[in-house]
Formats: C-alpha cells, sequence, structure tokens
C-alpha cells in the first residue's frame, strides 16, 4: 500500500518529507479544550474545538459542497515527519496525505494533512479523491474524533496559498476506530472564513 501512496503523485518519500506546518504562536491548554478561547467567537469556538465534521461544516456555512484538491499521498515509515508529537500514536510504516479544502465555487478554505497506518488506508480512505468526511460518510465508517489540540501561527507557504496574510487558525486530532487510533489530522484553516463567521477573536 505504500508503494501505491508513492506512486499516486509519482515521488518517493525522499522527495517530499515537507508539509505546511504553522510556526506556531499560541497553543489552547487542556482547559481551553473543553471550553474554548473565551476571546473567541461563539461560530469559531464551536468551529475549532467541537469534533464536529469539518467537511460537513464548511459546506453549511459556504452553502457549497466541500471537496479536496489532493496533494499527495507518500510513504514516511516511522519518521516524526516534522509533526506533532500525537502522530506517534498511529503504528508504522505510516503515509502522509494532504489536500486543500475547498468549495464547488473554488473558493479554497483550509489545508489538511493526515497521518495513517499503511496497513489501515484501504480501510479509512475508501477513496482518496475525496474528502475524508465524505469517506466516512459514505462507508458508513465508525470513527471517534478525539480532540488533541487547537493553535494559532504563521506560514509563509500558506499565506501565499490563501492570498491571505496570517495569522492562521488551525486544530489537530486522531481518529480512533476498534479501540485504536488510526489516522492523525493537522488542519489549518483560511481567513476566508470569517467572512461566514465574522473575525476569529471578539
Amino acid at each position: 500500500m505504500a508503494e501505491a501512496a508513492s506512486q499516486e503523485t509519482g515521488k518517493s518519500a525522499d522527495e517530499d518529507r515537507s508539509w505546511n506546518k504553522l510556526a506556531v504562536t499560541f497553543q489552547a491548554s487542556p482547559d481551553a479544550m473543553l471550553l474554548g478561547h473565551p476571546q473567541m467567537s461563539a461560530a469559531w469556538r464551536l468551529f475549532l474545538f467541537g469534533n464536529g465534521s469539518p467537511t460537513h461544516h464548511l459546506g453549511l456555512l459556504t452553502g457549497s459542497p466541500t471537496e479536496v484538491d489532493v496533494l499527495g499521498m507518500l510513504p514516511v515509515g516511522d519518521s516524526p515527519d516534522n509533526a506533532p508529537s500525537d502522530v506517534e500514536a498511529i503504528a508504522a510504516p505510516r503515509c502522509r496525505r494532504q489536500v486543500w479544502l475547498r468549495n464547488a465555487r473554488g473558493e479554497r478554505l483550509g489545508f489538511a494533512a493526515s497521518w495513517i497506518s499503511v496497513e489501515d488506508v484501504g480501510a479509512v480512505f475508501k477513496d482518496t479523491k475525496i474528502p475524508i468526511g465524505k469517506n466516512i460518510l459514505q462507508h458508513k465508517t465508525e470513527l471517534y474524533r478525539d480532540m488533541k489540540s487547537v493553535f494559532c501561527g504563521h506560514s509563509a507557504e500558506l499565506e501565499e496559498a490563501f492570498g491571505a496574510p496570517g495569522p492562521f487558525w488551525g486544530r489537530s486530532y486522531l481518529f480512533w476506530n476498534g479501540g485504536r487510533p488510526v489516522t492523525f489530522i493537522y488542519e489549518v484553516f483560511s481567513p476566508t472564513l470569517e467572512k461566514y463567521m465574522g473575525q476569529v477573536l471578539q
């Protein structure tokens, strides 16, 4: 499966070890993970700290189906891959998948990187070309979203991709299935969403 993942983009694992990780300037405390950032608007608090599907929520917010542009899925073996330490919960060897989240109107709404055990790729990603939320919905996959972090930071690459200056807000979580973690996901959202939810901080 790792070989197939590498063939999907025509790149080897050694050719691309980079992904759009934020230089974090704020990270929510354990207490905030339960109740949210006190200065954050209610809409953003629910969106970032809630354990709902971003695929579904982005569609509801924009009134347009959420789609993905897949940047690639590459094998990373047992490398920590410059990811948050929670990635170690995913059994190695792992693959890393990167996508842009957008709606059907073409608005780029976010970036997501996910790490999954090579053995679980087929079970979680029945179709690697659609959002993981649609995979779960279409195939009735039972997964529990275990929220790990909400954070804010900067990325020159994301400023260019989103066409807007930072800072950017994001979150990370584990998906559990059958009593074990199967996927670690890291999401960063575009300031474009302030058009639908207002400013992040009040």
